[in-house]
């Protein structure tokens, strides 16, 4: 029996043509790169978790609070291949939040359950007024369920991130 593999990628590094950050003016998130594993095909459901490097978020003086969004799309193939959305999921641990210069008062993160995304943002991270004031780390995890009946290929999705002033 041949083994077949899937790569499997998400584009949100800078640069990307598939990239989607909007931000404020005082707002920025800097994304990177989501990748995962070759998955071997075995007829079964398989779960891998996917790696990325620090994101970073620049809030200096959005002293009225911010918070960010996120959101994907399908992985496809291009050859009519698809792994649902659905099937991708998110977290954001407060542990995975740090300091790097500015306001002690940490964001704090709404999704620390690996939750399901789908093509509607869902707010991961915010801060309220008086915290959040700063630059900032963020080392989001994802984990991708391969259904059984997915075909052998390289797929891709795009995650969009934005962040806003508010809360």
């Amino acid at each position: 029996m041949k083994k077949q593999s899937v790569w499997l990628a998400i584009f949100v590094a800078l640069g990307a043509a598939i990239l989607m950050v909007t931000h404020s003016a005082a707002l920025t998130i800097a994304t990177a790169p989501v990748t995962f594993p070759d998955v071997f095909l075995t007829g079964y459901d398989q779960s891998v978790l996917g790696t990325t490097s620090p994101w970073q978020v620049d809030s200096t003086d959005a002293l009225d609070g911010w918070n960010a969004t996120i959101s994907a799309t399908n992985f496809e193939n291009g050859y009519g291949g698809i792994i649902y959305v659905s099937n991708l999921e998110f977290r954001l641990l407060a542990e995975n939040i740090s300091l790097v210069s500015g306001n002690p008062l940490l964001p704090i993160s709404a999704q620390t359950e690996f939750i399901p995304l789908s093509e509607t943002a869902t707010k991961f991270i915010s801060a309220e007024s008086g915290s959040g004031d700063g630059i900032y780390n963020l080392l989001p995890e994802f984990r991708l369920r391969v259904p059984a009946e997915t075909y052998a290929g390289s797929y891709l999705s795009t995650l969009t991130i934005t962040i806003s002033a508010g809360p």
